[in-house]
């Protein structure tokens, strides 16, 4: 399941705004590194995510968006 093509997609047919990632944290030495990053939707923060690589940590990021977004629509 790839949450981040789902919500890129939500975004510029729906929602019409950017959604960009943004790296919070990186910690661990470089071998063992843990990532923390930021879903925004504009200026607006939708979701977080960490993970072992950025594209794991952004995933992770998405995933929560998407069910951040799905609640305020209900």
């Amino acid at each position: 399941y790839d949450a981040k093509s789902t919500l890129q997609e939500l975004a510029q047919s729906k929602l019409k705004q950017e959604l960009t990632y943004k790296v919070i944290y990186e910690i661990g030495p470089e071998h063992d590194k843990e990532f923390g990053v930021e879903a925004h939707l504009g200026e607006r923060v939708i979701g977080k995510g960490k993970g072992r690589s950025k594209k794991l940590a952004e995933q992770h990021a998405a995933y929560e968006a998407l069910l951040k977004l799905q609640n305020e629509e209900e």
